[in-house]
């Protein structure tokens, strides 16, 4: 009898033990059947707390219950570091929001082609066409979320799925709104509202970010959330300087413009009708929308009678012989072509000068010069290359007439990588003087955008004879 009990006990102990061990294999623990993929925790983690879980959100780690996504290409606007997806980085691309790969900016002031609307309808000084609120004044352009909407006028300012009406952190992503005190202020911005790392009894803008409390006319009311920003009384959406004090509103050419911002001092005067303020044109005698500085010396380029310098002191310098190498030779089919002297180019010295010589041009020859790193791993840096040159021929050296003979060339590793022509081809060269009495210009080659360790000047063309161009320096420098 005993031993059939203990058998019997036996039977029942391995059945509750078959048991238990089956539920466990059915929970998974991701050993088995492949199901170690569906764990509820790894389904469910949301580390930016925006409610989208990381399997499925396209800024993990920064709130957006939007999912923004401008381009389409899967990663999310306030993580994107091209958001319009056209190859140039947001902080670089002078269309941060509209595609536009090639950057044209015909008028040079900064704002691509693209977007370039020419209108500031909130007079923030913020183009229309770059502004994240263009109807509402906000030269600050916060955006907290980084989706390219002003916080000033984003219904959802922290990207966290919460309307800004209904969010107790307005300017703190905190999708669930934990708020342990039930104060109405969400326990991720306690203390701070704004989340500008200024504590509210500091603070001089509560419900607005303004980490740098800027205060224009220290008023003790931070500037971004200033109804009258500039201290005359008149508020900023109705003030014609809302950035400078004038309560009289004085303005003399009725452009709705105050004196006090039209060209500064209260003149309005434009003598060469280009658009731009006497006195804050850089040619006022000369009509320069674009206001176009090679130089960067604060003086327009159609007016500039010194219009470049290549020295230690000044935008640009030549680059020496110490880390570069300078050659020359020949192009094509061209007899009796060649350069004389190539070492001169990187000697400092303007009054020397490497010959490029061009006997007779057989269908397409010439000459060329070059100078390349010594380290290949040594890179220009600077945003213009270019070269001093003259012209026994022509004092004038009109290189619009010279069309494509001269040419630039960008290398890298030994690679060509872009490629520069006198009105025409991807990048087009600049030109700039050496003074009103000097023969010698500059041919100034734009940045090509990549990295480059070698620079190349031609001078070719169909059926050149007897040609000389001589090149003085090879100078670079950011202006």
């Amino acid at each position: 009898m005993k031993s059939a009990m203990k058998a019997l006990f036996s039977i029942l102990m391995a059945a509750s033990l078959a048991l238990v061990l089956s539920g466990c294999e059915a929970e998974g623990d991701g050993s088995s059947g492949g199901n170690g993929n569906n764990n509820p925790n790894t389904r469910s983690l949301d580390t930016d707390g925006d409610g989208i879980p990381n399997n499925v959100d396209n800024c993990p780690l920064n709130a957006n219950a939007m999912q923004e996504d401008q381009d389409g290409d899967g990663i999310g606007d306030v993580c994107d570091d091209d958001r319009d997806g056209d190859g140039e980085d947001n902080p670089t691309d002078n269309c941060p929001l509209v595609a536009n790969p090639n950057q044209e900016d015909t008028d040079g002031d900064g704002i691509g082609d693209a977007c370039d609307m020419d209108n500031d309808q909130d007079k923030d000084g913020i183009d229309d066409g770059v502004d994240n609120c263009p109807t509402i004044f906000n030269p600050e352009q916060g955006d907290v979320d980084g989706d390219g909407i002003g916080d000033v006028c984003d219904d959802d300012a922290d990207g966290d799925g919460v309307d800004n009406t209904n969010d107790n952190c307005v300017y703190t992503a905190n999708a669930d709104q934990a708020d342990t005190d039930t104060d109405g202020i969400g326990d991720a911005c306690e203390d701070d509202r704004d989340g500008d790392t200024i504590l509210d009894p500091n603070d001089n803008c509560l419900n607005l970010p303004n980490t740098d409390q800027a205060d224009q006319d220290l008023d003790g009311i931070g500037d971004v959330c200033d109804d009258d920003r500039d201290g005359d009384g008149v508020d900023n959406d109705t003030d014609n300087c809302p950035l400078v004090a004038n309560a009289d509103q004085a303005d003399s050419d009725g452009n709705g413009i105050g004196d006090v911002c039209d060209g500064g001092g209260g003149d309005p005067t434009d003598t060469d009708g280009d658009g731009k303020p006497d006195a804050t044109d850089n040619c006022p005698l000369i009509a320069n929308n674009d206001q176009a500085d090679g130089d960067g010396d604060g003086k327009g380029d159609v007016c500039d009678d010194d219009g470049f310098t290549c020295s230690a002191t000044s935008t640009y310098q030549s680059i020496g012989n110490t880390d570069y190498t300078a050659l020359g030779g020949s192009l094509g089919l061209c007899l009796a072509c060649g350069v004389d002297d190539e070492a001169n180019i990187i000697d400092g010295n303007n009054a020397t000068f490497a010959s490029m010589n061009l006997g007779v041009a057989l269908l397409y020859g010439g000459a060329a010069v070059a100078v390349e790193a010594n380290d290949p791993a040594n890179d220009f840096s600077a945003d213009v290359v270019g070269f001093v040159v003259s012209d026994p021929t022509s004092a004038l050296l009109n290189l619009e007439l010279l069309g494509n003979f001269i040419t630039v060339r960008y290398y890298d590793d030994g690679t060509e990588v872009e490629s520069a022509t006198v009105g025409g081809g991807l990048l087009d060269l600049d030109l700039l003087g050496l003074g009103a009495n000097s023969d010698q210009r500059f041919i100034a080659a734009p940045d090509p955008g990549v990295a480059f360790d070698a620079i190349q000047l031609e001078y070719a063309g169909l059926l050149n004879a007897n040609k000389t161009f001589r090149v003085h320096e090879v100078c670079a420098g950011t202006p």
